[in-house]
């Protein structure tokens, strides 16, 4: 996908927002003109609470309260995803059922170190400006949500050089009776990895959204989207994933799932490895209780890198369970055995592989946090021609007072090429941490303090021109946001 491509891309994201905000303000006009009717009634608590309800005015403008609101979980929108789905278990959410359009702004200073290949460290800054927006929509049975984030790096020292960054994910969900239908798109464009962060402000910047994104997104399943867990040079990529998913219920206890993705990695320069993968999963789901869940599910997957004849594919087969409470915490585990084939002009192997992969959520009045493990095959992020991973993600946040609030965000991953039995693996181990601390400047301004920190080590030479080096990188700076909906 070409740069010019991107950009009407999003401007076209943009404007459908644009026009169902516009429709929305029409829609509420012609209710007051007229005359009053009773609400419609509400879904049922298998489909979530909200998809029957009137939509509700957009969270926007100025708040008479400067309080924060106090977080209560009966507030919050029951999460409805199953085991089988492509989308992991959450607490919920206290956005599912408004409507909220909150555009953003932020510039950002940082510091930031780098090590050389003759082991001197080398010392750069960059200015990072950007915008973002949150956007849900929510009208009868339909919900449409809307994030992005994205600017311009503006590098003074070791790169002198400017490089742009988009962060764009769309969701469309449907209700009818029984059925729920899910369509949604992950878009990444930027100048490094993206499980670092790197080239979109680091571990530090990351430290301070992703609270933000994990309480209005469901995050996809690993195993959907292109894998960029080993940091490469100063190199721009486009990753994409695109999602649908069908589920029907049975009844209150049990339904089938069904979701397939098509995914890509394109690199525009040096010699990494562009690839395309395509994933389908379908699954059982049989609720235990009201918080427990169990399910059986099984997955194919089959990865094509560009430039060359050589193929993977993957069969598994898996058991799941899940437990949840609404707005408190959510858990799940899968794991099952995983045979994995390669193929190429000079032959091909097989072998097999434990795939695990589980999620664990949990929030509190003041404080939450996230933990997620994976581990199985992925394209092998541009490096290698597939890759055997595990991969390791935290995330929490937490407010100390009415105006300051902190959060941390951190990784591992480890990334072992493949090779035939009793044939040494190249491997990549990568990791990171970053930290913010924050404060609010009134009703719509935040000023935050960041540092990250990430490091990559490898057991050999690197198979592509263009891997990044290895040693410890390390980030500093501030930041200073401004958002049209008020903080709280």
């Amino acid at each position: 996908m070409k740069p010019r491509a991107t950009v009407w891309a999003l401007a076209l994201v943009l404007a459908t927002c644009a026009a169902a905000v516009h429709a929305q303000a029409q829609n509420q006009n012609s209710q007051s003109a007229g005359p009053s009717s009773p609400s419609p009634a509400t879904s049922s608590p298998a489909t979530g609470g909200g998809y029957g309800k009137r939509p509700t005015g957009a969270g926007r403008g100025v708040s008479s309260a400067n309080d924060p609101q106090p977080y209560d979980p009966s507030q919050v929108t029951p999460d409805a995803n199953t085991l089988a789905g492509a989308q992991l278990f959450g607490v919920g959410s206290l956005e599912h059922s408004h409507n909220v359009f909150d555009p953003s702004f932020s510039v950002s200073e940082l510091g930031q170190t780098f090590p050389g290949a003759s082991g001197q460290t080398y010392l750069s800054s960059a200015t990072l400006v950007g915008g973002g927006l949150n956007f849900n929509r929510v009208w009868d049975r339909y919900r449409m949500t809307a994030i992005y984030s994205g600017g311009e790096t503006f590098n003074r020292g070791y790169f002198n050089l400017n490089s742009p960054f988009h962060n764009l994910t769309f969701i469309q969900e449907i209700d009818w009776a029984r059925w729920h239908l899910l369509l949604r798109d992950d878009f990444i464009a930027s100048p490094g990895a993206a499980f670092t962060g790197s080239g979109m402000g680091g571990p530090g910047i990351i430290a301070q959204v992703a609270s933000t994104l994990e309480s209005s997104l469901n995050s996809i399943g690993q195993g959907f989207v292109p894998s960029e867990t080993i940091q490469t040079g100063n190199a721009t990529r486009y990753r994409n994933a695109v999602l649908g998913q069908a589920e029907y219920s049975f009844s209150r206890r049990s339904a089938f799932t069904v979701a397939a993705s098509y995914g890509l990695l394109q690199f525009t320069a040096g010699s990494f490895i562009s690839s395309r993968m395509l994933n389908a999963q379908a699954g059982y789901d049989y609720m235990l209780d009201s918080a427990d869940s169990i399910a059986l599910l099984a997955s194919y997957g089959k990865i094509d890198y560009a430039g060359t004849s050589t193929s993977t594919t993957n069969y598994l087969g898996a058991l799941a369970y899940g437990r949840r409470i609404t707005g408190r915490w959510a858990f799940q585990v899968a794991g099952g055995p995983e045979q994995i084939r390669t193929s190429s002009a000079s032959g091909g192997f097989q072998l097999w592989y434990a795939s695990v992969s589980s999620a664990l959520t949990y929030e509190r009045r003041r404080n939450g946090y996230s933990l997620s493990f994976m581990r199985g095959l992925d394209a092998g992020s541009g490096v290698f021609q597939g890759a055997k991973s595990n991969i390791f993600t935290l995330t929490a946040h937490r407010q100390f007072t009415r105006h300051w609030t902190g959060s941390v965000t951190g990784g591992y991953a480890i990334n072992s090429s493949i090779a035939p039995a009793g044939v040494a693996s190249a491997r990549f181990d990568n990791w990171f941490v970053g930290g913010s601390f924050g404060r609010q400047l009134g009703l719509h301004a935040l000023i935050a303090f960041n540092y990250g920190v990430q490091k990559q080590n490898s057991s050999a030479a690197c198979p592509v021109t263009g891997c990044g080096v290895n040693g410890l990188q390390q980030s500093f700076g501030m930041t200073v946001n401004w958002h049209l909906r008020p903080n709280g």
